[in-house]
């Protein structure tokens, strides 16, 4: 289930049932999710000015009853509620053609819950779900992020370059790519990239690829033919596929899940010995 979560994003998760335990509760509850993003993303104030952990935590704790601590070691299940933050949190990251699912997203999927008690909170402090998506469509995709000519971060002092559609891209980067593309399954066909018909719902803008829903439930979701715009990318490069009668993008090989563009799959399974010896394991 969390295999697209960012360290951060399941670090919240942990979070969440810690605070649900501390208030006793059965539920790990919207907002346990909250308190538990307020924990991790310290840098909320950037997208959210108004935010402020500490208020909202004695908000919490004045509105929710507390009962006798249970263990931290039980898996408490998330609420209804709460599983539908993270549906929409996974949604949210597709609309944004993100790969991972991070905080941001899960912020998202809260706003998306609107009648949850960690929505009203976010929304009694100015969030408003279309401006917050703004906010972090524009800021840089990170996780997954692989990027040309060296990195950000402290990696970017690793000299060991690989280069792929005639850019260096760093090889460390690029090794745990393809781990996780192992990882997730073998079975890779070669497919055309295509236009795909989405669904949408009338009210909040939320996107299916289920087309069955604008037939069982018209008045609440919309059949858009060929309304999904967004780009695939290779897991590994981050090169973009999409339908085109360029070879380069308009094909690529997939597991179902995850696409990889033509160049990466044929230099990972087809030429092992594309990665240095320091690599040997992934080959």
């Amino acid at each position: 289930m969390f295999e697209r979560y960012t360290e951060k994003a399941r670090r919240v998760i942990f979070f969440a049932r810690y605070e649900a335990s501390q208030f006793g509760s059965p539920w790990m509850e919207t907002e346990h999710l909250l308190l538990g993003i307020l924990r991790e993303h310290k840098g909320i104030t950037r997208l959210l000015p108004m935010v402020e952990a500490e208020s909202i935590r004695k908000q919490v704790e004045a509105a929710i009853p507390r009962h006798a601590p249970s263990s931290t070691s039980v898996d408490l299940p998330l609420s209804k509620e709460g599983k539908r933050v993270l549906a929409y949190g996974a949604e949210e990251a597709e609309r944004l053609n993100h790969r991972h699912i991070g905080t941001e997203h899960l912020l998202l999927g809260l706003l998306r819950e609107e009648n949850c008690f960690a929505a009203k909170l976010l929304v009694e402090r100015g969030a408003v779900l279309a401006e917050l998506r703004t906010r972090i469509e524009k800021e840089p995709e990170q996780p997954f992020d692989l990027v040309r000519g060296g990195l950000s971060n402290d990696r970017s002092r690793e000299s060991a370059t690989i280069e792929i559609h005639g850019a260096p891209f760093n090889a460390t980067q690029i090794h745990n790519a393809v781990k996780r593309c192992r990882e997730y399954s073998w079975h890779w066909q070669k497919r055309d990239l295509v236009v795909r018909d989405i669904v949408v719902h009338r009210k909040s803008g939320a996107i299916s690829f289920d087309l069955s829903l604008a037939a069982e439930d018209a008045a609440n979701f919309a059949l858009i033919k060929g309304g999904w715009k967004k780009k695939d990318r290779c897991a590994v490069c981050q090169w973009p596929l999409f339908a085109s009668d360029d070879a380069e993008h308009g094909t690529g090989v997939t597991n179902g899940r995850d696409w990889l563009c033509n160049e990466c799959y044929d230099k990972f399974w087809q030429r092992p010995d594309f990665f240095s010896a320091s690599y040997s394991e992934i080959t």
